[in-house]
């Protein structure tokens, strides 16, 4: 259960809403922590409105042969928890995340093209669902590195249910900063690791912070059963270097 709860952020996974340019493309890779072996791809394609907000977003999973394991589709109803649409074909496994007319959230899941579970939800705000958890974070960079302690609700469609995480500044140099997220449960940090995410900090005020690494628990799982813990690495359509080296 544990693993399930900290799995479903993600990737946050994820879609990343870092923005890369005005509809820019990321491409992260994904490696197993334990064989330090490359185990698959995402690719990002975001749009975005006049005013620079993220309106939409659609997330292709490839293994390193560029086969299609998963497709992902978000849109931006609300700023931290896009309206989710998620299809692991690898796993045989499907979720979702939908508002609903009265500020409600719907969330469910599919496994093996059975029946959908879902269930109808009332969250209080902060609220903050599947890549929204990376424009919170952007959002909030500032406070973060003034130490602050951010707590947040993450809705879980795979556990139908929602749980409240923490995020806070662990590490940082004049151009990253590394943030830890973890359970605000003191049982549930007993018992899962933490999340750890390296963000490149914007250097003018049209600049947005930058997702680098990730390192932890994905929500992606490629034999239907055990999800990937993964290093993985952000690399932005204009960047005229390799792969992004992990900076602390």
């Amino acid at each position: 259960m544990c693993k399930q709860i900290l799995s479903g952020l993600l990737l946050v996974l994820v879609a990343i809403g870092t923005r890369a340019g005005a509809n820019g493309e990321v491409t992260g890779y994904a490696y197993d922590v334990e064989q330090d072996k490359l185990r698959y791809l995402e690719a990002y394609d975001r749009v975005y409105d006049a005013q620079g907000r993220l309106q939409q977003a659609t997330v292709t999973y490839l293994s390193p042969g560029e086969r299609t394991l998963a497709t992902k589709k978000l849109e931006y109803a609300h700023p931290y928890a896009p309206n989710v649409s998620f299809t692991n074909k690898a796993a045989g496994y499907a979720e979702s995340v939908r508002w609903l007319a009265d500020g409600r959230v719907e969330v469910g899941h599919s496994q093996d093209a059975g029946p959908w579970q879902k269930k109808v939800l009332e969250v209080k705000e902060p609220v903050v669902a599947d890549a929204g958890f990376d424009t919170y974070l952007q959002d909030h960079i500032a406070a973060l590195q003034q130490g602050e302690r951010l707590t947040f609700q993450f809705l879980n469609p795979a556990r139908l249910d929602w749980f409240r995480f923490q995020a806070r500044k662990i590490a940082a140099t004049q151009s990253t900063i590394k943030i830890e997220v973890a359970p605000a449960s003191q049982l549930l940090r007993w018992l899962v690791e933490p999340i750890l995410l390296t963000y490149q900090l914007p250097t003018t005020e049209q600049e947005r912070p930058r997702l680098l690494h990730y390192n932890g628990l994905t929500n992606m799982s490629l034999d239907g059963e055990n999800t990937l813990v993964a290093n993985i690495y952000y690399e932005y359509e204009e960047s005229e270097t390799g792969h992004i080296v992990y900076l602390f």
